[in-house]
C-alpha cells in the first residue's frame, strides 16, 4: 500500500509540472532524445580511436557495450517474469497523458536500465567527463517519463541503483571471463579487416 501510494502522489505531483508549456516541451525532447547518445557515443568514439590507432581502446568500448546489453536483456527477462501496467492505466480524468505508448511492461524501465548500466561502464572505464556530461541529460530523460506517465517513480528509483550496482559488477567480471576475450578478438579481427 505505502509504495502504491508512494507511486501515485509522485507520480500525479510530477505531472502537474506538465501543466506549463515549457516543461511539456522539455518533456517531448528529453523523454527519448538522450538515449540515442548512447550508440552516438560508442560509433564517434570507435571510429576516433581507430584513427589515433589506440586499438586498447577498443577493447574498453567493447566492454561497455557488452555490460550495457546484458542489463537490458536481464530487464527484458524481468518483465517477462514481473508485469505493471504503465500509469496510463492509472490517469482516469487526473492531468495529462504527454507522450502515447505501447502497452508493455513498465518494470524495469528500458530507458533508466540502459542509460545507467551505460553510465555505470563510463564511469568505471575512465571515460569520466563523458560521464558527468551525460549524467544530468540521463536524469533528465527518466525525470521526464515519469512527468509523461511512461513509468511509475519506483520503476525508476529503485532500478537505477540495482543496475548501477550490477553494471559495476558486470563490467569488472566480464574483463574476466575467457569467451568475452574470444569474442574481442574475433569483433577486433573483423573491424581490422574492414579498416575499422
Amino acid at each position: 500500500m505505502f509504495l502504491k501510494d508512494f507511486n501515485e502522489t509522485w507520480l500525479t505531483l510530477l505531472n502537474s509540472l506538465s501543466k506549463n508549456d515549457v516543461v511539456e516541451t522539455l518533456v517531448w525532447i528529453f523523454a527519448d532524445a538522450p538515449i540515442f547518445f548512447i550508440p552516438i557515443f560508442l560509433i564517434v568514439t570507435w571510429i576516433l580511436v581507430n584513427y589515433k590507432k589506440e586499438h586498447n581502446e577498443k577493447t574498453v568500448l567493447l566492454f561497455i557495450f557488452y555490460s550495457t546489453v546484458i542489463w537490458v536483456i536481464i530487464a527484458l527477462l524481468i518483465q517477462q517474469i514481473i508485469h505493471f501496467d504503465r500509469p496510463e492505466n492509472y490517469i482516469n480524468g487526473t492531468w495529462k497523458l504527454l507522450l502515447k505508448h505501447i502497452p508493455d511492461a513498465s518494470f524495469p524501465s528500458d530507458h533508466a536500465t540502459v542509460s545507467f548500466a551505460f553510465l555505470t561502464s563510463l564511469y568505471f572505464a575512465n571515460y569520466k567527463k563523458v560521464f558527468y556530461i551525460f549524467l544530468p541529460f540521463a536524469v533528465l530523460m527518466v525525470i521526464s517519463r515519469i512527468i509523461a506517465w511512461v513509468h511509475w517513480p519506483l520503476d525508476i528509483i529503485a532500478w537505477i541503483i540495482i543496475w548501477i550496482f550490477a553494471s559495476y559488477i558486470t563490467f569488472k567480471f566480464i574483463k574476466k571471463l575467457e569467451i568475452t576475450q574470444k569474442i574481442n578478438k574475433l569483433i577486433l579481427k573483423i573491424a581490422s579487416f574492414i579498416k575499422l
